[in-house]
């Protein structure tokens, strides 16, 4: 036998011995359809999806996988994987505004300030809104009691009169929903930084 031949047969024949060696070494451990517990070579696919363990010749266990979830299994699983995604989340969002929080306030007290400072600026805001209305009325009654005026000399009242007092009127309502607007702004203000100094005290307490 030439050689190179001989050299190859060898070489065929190392490779055979420890692959099946590997494979020999190597058992299947799974229930069939009978519950009863079988050990072989390989798995029937029919019984793959119920699990099964590897093990070695010397019966110790090498791995094992698990069977396959049924869909309620994986529904129930989803769920309760997005309930806690949905935890770790919030749990980032309050970290990330935490820090902002320690950003913006040095302490407490500056908390406090910022409200106040906030707050007053949008209660001096509504204070000039209500002067506007005041004379926005004032505006609207001297109109009315221009026509009034005129109603009793028996004059005609023209439709620009009657068009000035309406602006007045729209105007007037216009306004008041702003301040309306201010002082639920006032409101949630409150609420939020009531909020964020209890946050910062929690966290100066550390």
């Amino acid at each position: 036998m030439k050689p190179w031949l001989r050299y190859l047969l060898l070489t065929f024949w190392l490779g055979a011995t420890v692959y099946f060696n590997t494979v020999a070494a190597e058992l299947y451990r799974y229930k069939n359809e009978d519950s009863v517990t079988v050990l072989d070579s390989y798995v029937p696919a029919r019984y793959v999806k119920n699990g099964y363990a590897i093990l070695s010749l010397g019966g110790r266990v090498l791995e094992v996988v698990p069977r396959a979830l049924s869909d309620r299994e994986i529904r129930e699983r989803d769920r309760s994987l997005a309930a806690e995604e949905s935890i770790a989340s919030a749990k980032r969002e309050r970290e990330i505004a935490d820090e902002n929080l320690m950003r913006l306030y040095g302490a407490p007290i500056d908390v406090i300030r910022a409200r106040d400072a906030k707050i007053s600026s949008i209660a001096s805001l509504i204070e000039t809104q209500e002067g506007a209305i005041k004379r926005l009325q004032f505006q609207k009654r001297q109109q009315e009691s221009a026509l009034a005026d005129i109603e009793r000399a028996g004059g005609v009242i023209g439709k620009d009169r009657l068009a000035r007092i309406s602006s007045l009127e729209n105007r007037i309502a216009q306004v008041e929903s702003e301040i309306a607007n201010k002082e639920d702004e006032k409101g949630t203000l409150s609420i939020a930084y009531a909020e964020d100094l209890k946050r910062v005290k929690k966290m100066y307490q550390r």
